[in-house]
């Protein structure tokens, strides 16, 4: 069977990149560090009958996909923006410089704001093609980035190649493109994790129900007491008398990771505690209801607290004594859910450490279970403090 070959032609002395026309990706590799984004920047081409400018010697600016031109208007969408140090914005689309059978492609476009110019690649070297003229408006905070009134001016480079490669008589003016305006704004995002390597989890669970298994409810003496504990174990501690209604509990952290959020999104934190807390009243039944090795996660409305071994041993009262019945071991169990929309976290030690101050917490239809039916699903719980050192 016969080879069928590929012909080559060449249209014209110093055509660049024919094969982005046909087709071939010239997608920008956005800088690192740079956040996805919407946006899109608008070009007003100039229109000159005669001269040294572009327009004035015959050369049509054109717009390859996703980017279009609509009369002298060239429309190119904006795909990332970095709007801190070594700030720009990546431009989906290319442009093509064309006069008569000549060409030339411009891919790989982003918006240098440092630099003042719009870059590209004139064959395989990215050049600044246009200076600016004017600085953009940045918000490293938000990620906005916006440019207003940008006469556009050709480099030196752009202007020279631009020259020799459409074959024209007279050196470009490097003046009379146009104008450009840019709007962008990063799409919410995270930081690369950072682990924790330090902190702990403050809680009390449920003021009324510490109160309750401390309290006595029954006749008073010489009636038993029917007072209860609660005990603390494997690293957790307590903040006064573990006896005490008014103590609270830490539980020192393990491991975990916290993602900062940028451009509106929140912190994305997941940390993982050791410690058991341990209530018991025998002479009510509650045998045992203990929550040990806490992972407390917060992100946006999935930010939950989940036990990772749930025990709970509750006898059935039977009017003089209580019935044995089996204990109960529930693993990874969402106990709460926690609300940090409303908690704006405090950094200290030069942002090595965060703290997260009484977010409010939610009882879980998991987690309530053995309390039934003094306590449901969405019985708010004492409000927890978390507070981490990231590596």
């Amino acid at each position: 069977m016969r080879k069928q070959r590929t012909k080559r032609r060449s249209i014209g002395r110093g055509l660049i990149a024919v094969a982005a026309i046909a087709g071939i990706a010239t997608t920008t590799a956005a800088p690192v560090g740079a956040a996805t984004a919407g946006g899109s920047t608008a070009i007003i081409l100039a229109n000159h009958a005669k001269g040294r400018t572009l327009s004035g010697q015959g050369v049509a600016v054109q717009a390859g996909s996703p980017a279009t031109k609509g009369g002298r208007t060239l429309s190119l969408p904006i795909t990332a923006v970095e709007p801190g140090a070594g700030a720009s914005a990546t431009v989906d689309g290319w442009l093509r410089f064309k006069r008569g059978k000549r060409g030339v492609v411009v891919s790989a476009l982003r918006f240098d704001f440092a630099a003042g110019a719009l870059v590209g690649k004139l064959g395989e070297e990215e050049t600044a093609i246009f200076k600016l003229g004017v600085a953009a408006s940045l918000n490293a905070s938000s990620g906005a980035v916006s440019l207003q009134d940008a006469k556009l001016r050709l480099t030196a480079d752009a202007a020279g190649t631009l020259q020799q490669k459409l074959g024209l008589e007279r050196a470009l003016r490097r003046d009379g493109v146009g104008m450009a305006w840019l709007s962008a704004k990063a799409n919410p995002a995270l930081e690369a994790a950072k682990p924790v390597v330090s902190g702990s989890t403050a809680w009390g669970m449920l003021a009324s129900w510490r109160a309750y298994v401390l309290g006595h409810q029954g006749p008073p003496p010489p009636a038993p007491p029917t007072n209860g504990t609660i005990e603390v174990s494997g690293g957790a501690t307590a903040t006064g008398p573990p006896n005490d209604p008014a103590t609270t509990y830490a539980f020192p952290a393990v491991g975990g990771s916290l993602q900062k959020g940028l451009y509106g999104a929140t912190d994305k934190l997941v940390l993982h505690t050791q410690g058991s807390l341990k209530f018991a009243k025998p002479m009510h039944c509650i045998q045992e209801i203990e929550l040990t090795d806490l992972t407390l996660t917060l992100d946006g409305t999935s930010s939950s607290i989940v036990v990772g071994d749930y025990s709970y041993d509750i006898d059935k009262f039977t009017g003089k004594s209580c019935a044995d019945l089996p204990g109960v071991l529930e693993q990874d169990t969402k106990f709460a859910t926690l609300d940090p929309s409303a908690v704006t976290p405090s950094y200290s030690a030069d942002g090595k450490t965060v703290t997260w101050a009484n977010v409010p917490a939610t009882l879980t239809a998991a987690g309530a279970v053995p309390f039934a039916p003094t306590y449901k699903a969405g019985q708010p719980l004492d409000p927890v403090t978390i507070t981490v050192g990231i590596g």
